[in-house]
């Protein structure tokens, strides 16, 4: 009984010691949590704490935040993976926007976003799409029908996702084409080679939207090796990468093509003072880098042609460019349905002028009502003629000189000037937007492009859709790209 009494006491005192023991660690653990979620919940408020409750795909805009709001925002929202989420989501950020718009963002939002991604060991993948397979990827994009600049983010996530989330996330993934249908990077890829042709004369009329145009067919060149890579590694496509790959053609006829018109405007003299400088800057580049090469007959050969072009160019004497503006760059696309439409809306114009002064006749008031349907068909017309590829400032230059010479013509004759209603939005539609662009072509960038672009939308400079402020070539990549 002595013994009994003994056991139960030295069984009860072990008993009472792992309870205080556990207990201990329990608060010590407890301490711990509230101090890491103390501090995660403090600093990861506002904006990044939005970005990490997300549940689904989210737009964030970035205006109004400057450098270091920028880069706070990204740690503090990407430090850490989100919780496990039944679907991968896409996080968009907007770090940019057009003419009108461009003041609210940092001028650098989009490098400090993406350098702040970097240092988290974010990828860029400008192939990333919705699946956990690219969790821990980023892409940038320019939005042309909006006319924005963007940088999605697909966040890393606790567990990596499962077969189910995967399933899931390429079900998702199934209604986002690989190239949004809109864009000129989808029509240039599916078209046929005497269709292209057509297109590349009427929406890419001058010398640099054709040089975009070539960046672009290397991006989609650059998309379909990537598709065909996956399918040599024996890896499945999903629908949206089988659906491209099964329409996309004849690629490298339409790239040849395009350098042969390009080289056309070179011979023939037809380029602006910009685009001869842009080929100056491009010959020195490439006679440079032909300088430091190691001297052989090849290269001796090269830079005979180099030297020749780099004599030709300056032979293009500003003045001799600029005595070709009656004809180039061409007249916009629907200058024929465009000059009927003002010359009909040049009485109003002075009859609306009439009724500030007086009264009018019933006949006159019908007619007046006729005035903003004609300007808006005017303004639909006018920004229907964007070129592709085109930038915001030769677009608007080739605008105001259809203006000036319809009024040369017509307007002293009426006393007035007819063109649409007044608006510096010229270029929004000429193709409509798109809310996702899966992959952005190598062409255009921010104020020239990651060249995928999709149509429509000002443009400085189209997985598919806008053209990125499009980033002119170094000659020097290629022994044929001189020629252009």
């Amino acid at each position: 009984q002595i013994l009994c009494t003994h056991h139960r006491t030295v069984i009860l005192s072990l008993f009472s010691a792992a309870i205080l023991n556990l207990v201990a660690l329990l608060r010590r653990h407890l301490f711990y949590y509230c101090i890491h979620y103390h501090i995660l919940f403090k600093m990861v408020s506002g904006m990044a704490a939005s970005i990490r409750s997300s549940l689904e795909s989210s737009t964030f805009d970035l205006s109004g935040h400057d450098a270091a709001s920028i880069q706070s925002i990204t740690l503090d929202a990407f430090s850490t993976p989100f919780p496990p989420l039944d679907q991968m989501i896409r996080i968009t950020f907007v770090v940019g926007a057009g003419k009108l718009s461009r003041q609210k963002y940092d001028a650098k939002a989009m490098q400090i976003l993406t350098a702040a991604l970097r240092e988290l060991d974010y990828v860029e993948d400008r192939g990333a799409g919705c699946s956990f397979d690219c969790a821990g990827c980023f892409k940038t994009q320019h939005d042309t029908g909006k006319n924005l600049f963007t940088v999605v983010v697909f966040p890393k996530v606790s567990g990596g996702g499962n077969a189910s989330n995967n399933a899931s996330g390429d079900a998702n993934e199934d209604e986002e084409p690989l190239l949004p249908t809109n864009s000129p990077g989808y029509k240039i890829a599916v078209c046929s080679i005497s269709t292209f042709q057509s297109l590349l004369s009427s929406q890419c009329p001058t010398y640099a939207q054709k040089r975009k145009c070539m960046e672009c067919i290397e991006g989609l060149v650059e998309l379909l090796q990537s598709i065909e890579n996956k399918l040599m590694g024996g890896h499945p496509l999903d629908s949206a990468e089988q659906s491209l790959y099964d329409e996309i053609g004849e690629l490298k006829e339409k790239l040849a093509y395009t350098q042969k018109e390009a080289a056309k405007h070179v011979d023939e003299g037809l380029l602006t003072v910009q685009e001869k400088e842009m080929l100056v800057e491009m010959n020195q580049k490439r006679i440079a880098t032909l300088m430091k090469e190691k001297s052989s007959a090849a290269v001796a050969e090269k830079l005979k042609k180099a030297l020749a072009r780099k004599e030709y160019l300056q032979r293009l004497t500003d003045e001799k460019l600029s005595s070709l503006s009656s004809t180039y760059p061409p007249p916009l696309r629907h200058e024929g349905k465009l000059t009927p439409l003002r010359k009909k809306l040049l009485p109003l114009l002075a009859l609306e002028g009439k009724a500030k002064g007086g009264f009018l006749t019933l006949a006159e008031t019908r007619a007046l009502t006729e005035k903003e349907e004609i300007e808006s068909e005017i303004e639909h017309l006018e920004e229907a003629s964007y070129g592709w590829f085109e930038e915001e400032d030769a677009f608007e230059e080739r605008l105001q000189k259809s203006r000036d010479k319809f009024n040369a013509k017509y307007a002293k004759k009426s006393g007035g000037k007819a063109s649409a209603k007044k608006t510096s939005s010229a270029g929004r539609s000429g193709g409509g937007g798109n809310s996702v662009n899966k992959w952005v072509l190598p062409g255009q960038k921010q104020q020239g492009s990651s060249a995928w672009g999709t149509s429509g939308g000002k443009k400085k400079g189209g997985k598919g859709g806008a053209v990125f402020s499009a980033m002119m070539m170094d000659d020097s990549s290629s022994d044929d790209e001189e020629e252009f």
